[in-house]
């Protein structure tokens, strides 16, 4: 009798903070697309998107503050993209990091599109 009610004690702490994570995922995805970011990919823990004048990237955590868990790149300041394994690097600085490399050439490509434009 005491396992089950301990396994439902777990059972209940899993769900809630599954749904506690949906949430948050829910929540930076209604700010990405709020403004007006045409393309996103959650990988890494972490949203990547391509907006109009800028890349963002937002970071998820137990707690999201849009404010200091996003990082915000503007195209007119991004001199120069390199891929660096699983990474696209950005002013050979800064780095981006994707889970597969599907994703990565796939937001590679987009992100040359904007650059070029």
């Amino acid at each position: 009798m005491i396992f089950i009610g301990f396994f439902v004690f777990i059972a209940f702490v899993v769900i809630g903070l599954n749904m506690y994570d949906n949430y948050n995922l829910e929540k930076i995805e209604n700010y990405i697309n709020n403004v007006k970011c045409e393309n996103y990919i959650y990988t890494k823990g972490s949203y990547k998107a391509l907006c109009q004048d800028r890349l963002l990237e937002i970071a998820n955590s137990f707690n999201v503050d849009i404010k200091l868990n996003k990082k915000e790149y503007k195209y007119e300041d991004i001199k120069n993209i390199d891929i660096d394994k699983k990474s696209i690097l950005i002013n050979k600085k800064e780095k981006i990091f994707f889970s597969k490399e599907e994703e990565l050439n796939t937001f590679y490509k987009k992100l040359e599109k904007k650059l070029n434009k």
